[in-house]
């Protein structure tokens, strides 16, 4: 294993990789990166564990990075499962992006686990620097908007932090939530949330006389701090139709309220108060709860007999607003091209490794990891060298290599809008259809039947 020694100071190189990933990852990767409520980070200096939800893969972490840095140039030290350390080479870069190996019971063997006893006096050490440590208290990523318990490995790094300074360290716990608008694919909106720190000295006698209630206290603690910045559908049975409810209901309940209704903090926020209406529903009243199930389920397979999905359904557009749309859609039609063909073979190439990990919550990171890395700094080298080629000059290979990163972003984009574009245009062909009808009729019973229990 290789050391781990300062992994924890400043290093300009690591400045320098920041300049490049901040732009593949807040402006290319992603439509829209927000962090919501940045004040709540404590300045620079502090010592603080983040903790956070755990969906997305490296993802997670890249999100919590770019918050983290993009507020004060810190470069925090991150946490994550030592089987992927396997590698010396692998071991290296993730040393050089400040990641600290935590063996689980089912990574590897007792040796293994063993050795996390001296990781957790090392991130108590970071800690007590001043620095900042993020670990993800789930200790793995699921598939879906729900949260797992949290493991000990994070609170007995807290309280080791505070026993080696004697209890004085004022060691601050930053809880974040990070929340997609679409795991998979990029173009999509991402947003961070950062909760309000907090400490755990009511805990401290108790860890004192026995360590593992307090580890389980403030795991309850910190796991509650996460869950109310959560959508947690915590009905694993009926997960399906209550993710599918969810974006029934984004447009009623912020329309509603009269706020942004393309904005993802806000839709995160109506998703949670549909959550909490089911846990309300099924607790107060289970046969009505039971009846909105059985209606989800009958419109999911009409979605899925049609082709559409929520947000096209029972959608009220003009036709000419239609043609509008397609008008524009086909003067625009040659930048996409441009844009589309000219990034086509990197884009293609991420992808497709990406599609060969197992685990569909790793693709996203490895297309992108691929993308940013890889597939695409060398294509555009190629694409530098042979247009520099044959036009005898070199200003317009660089032009050239421009407009093709741009028009890319432009042509992702644009291919989104192509898709809603065409769902509208086979809604309107289905509208006078006995199965349009049908579908329209559940969607409209779902939704009475949650306001009834919203309002």
């Amino acid at each position: 294993m290789i050391s781990f020694d300062n992994i924890d100071q400043p290093s300009w190189k690591y400045d320098l990789l920041m300049a490049y990933l901040r732009v593949a990852h807040n402006v290319i990767y992603y439509r829209k990166f927000r962090v919501v409520n940045p004040e709540n980070i404590p300045p620079k200096g502090t010592p603080t564990l983040v903790i956070a939800n755990h969906q997305n893969g490296m993802m997670d972490a890249m999100a919590i990075l770019h918050a983290l840095y993009g507020h004060d140039r810190r470069q925090p030290v991150f946490i994550a499962r030592g089987d992927i350390f396997k590698k010396d080479a692998v071991a290296k870069a993730l040393r050089f992006l400040k990641i600290l190996p935590v063996f689980r019971t089912r990574d590897g063997g007792r040796s293994d686990i063993e050795k996390d006893l001296a990781i957790f006096n090392h991130a108590a050490q970071i800690l007590q620097k001043g620095r900042s440590l993020v670990i993800f208290p789930e200790a793995g990523h699921q598939q879906g908007h729900y949260m797992n318990t949290f493991k000990k490995g994070f609170s007995r790094i807290a309280f080791t932090a505070e026993e080696i300074n004697d209890y004085k360290l004022n060691l601050r716990i930053l809880p974040l939530n990070v929340h997609y608008a679409n795991y998979f694919e990029a173009r999509e909106d991402l947003t961070v949330t950062c909760g309000k720190p907090f400490t755990f000295e009511e805990f401290f006698d108790m860890y004192k006389e026995t360590p593992n209630p307090a580890y389980l206290a403030l795991n309850a603690k910190a796991r509650a701090r996460v869950k109310e910045m959560t959508p947690d559908i915590d009905i694993p049975e009926n997960y399906k139709e209550i993710d599918e409810l969810t974006r029934i209901m984004r447009e009623p309940i912020l329309a509603r309220k009269g706020t942004d209704t393309k904005l993802l903090s806000n839709q995160k926020e109506a998703d949670m108060e549909t959550i909490a209406a089911v846990h309300k529903l099924r607790d107060e009243q289970p046969d009505r709860f039971s009846a909105l199930m059985d209606d989800l389920r009958q419109y999911l397979e009409w979605l899925q007999k049609t082709g559409l999905n929520s947000w096209s359904a029972s959608r009220k557009v003009s036709g000419f607003k239609m043609l509008l749309h397609l008008l524009v859609s086909v003067l625009l039609l040659p930048v996409f091209l441009f844009g589309y063909l000219n990034n086509l073979l990197p884009s293609w190439l991420a992808k497709h490794f990406a599609h060969k990990i197992k685990d569909p919550m790793m693709h996203s990171t490895f297309q992108y990891s691929l993308g940013a890395v890889f597939t695409f700094p060398i294509w555009y080298i190629i694409l530098l060298v042979v247009s520099s080629l044959v036009s005898h000059h070199f200003w317009i290979g660089i032009l050239y290599v421009v407009l093709s990163a741009i028009t890319g972003v432009i042509a992702a984009d644009l291919k989104k809008a192509f898709r809603k574009l065409r769902l509208l245009f086979k809604a309107r062909r289905l509208r006078n259809t006995e199965t349009y009808r049908t579908l329209c009729d559940l969607k409209t019973r779902i939704m009475g039947t949650m306001e009834g229990v919203l309002y």
